[in-house]
């Protein structure tokens, strides 16, 4: 089992992944014009967005 301090670096991993995504998403929109794909995008976003305050908060916690 993993230590507090192992965990935290594996969600500041996370985090740092769902952040690039994210980033990459929104990069690919400039590209595209298809309406449908773009608020399939927009939705993709949204949710690496959750994903990014999900791995904040566990960071948070495990900081404690």
């Amino acid at each position: 089992m993993s230590s507090k301090k192992e965990l935290a670096q594996s969600f500041e991993r996370i985090l740092w992944l769902e952040e690039q995504m994210k980033n990459n998403y929104a990069s690919y929109k400039q590209y595209l014009s298809d309406e449908k794909i773009l608020s399939i995008l927009g939705q993709i976003e949204k949710d690496e967005s959750r994903h990014i305050n999900m791995a904040q908060r566990i960071i948070t916690i495990l900081s404690t």
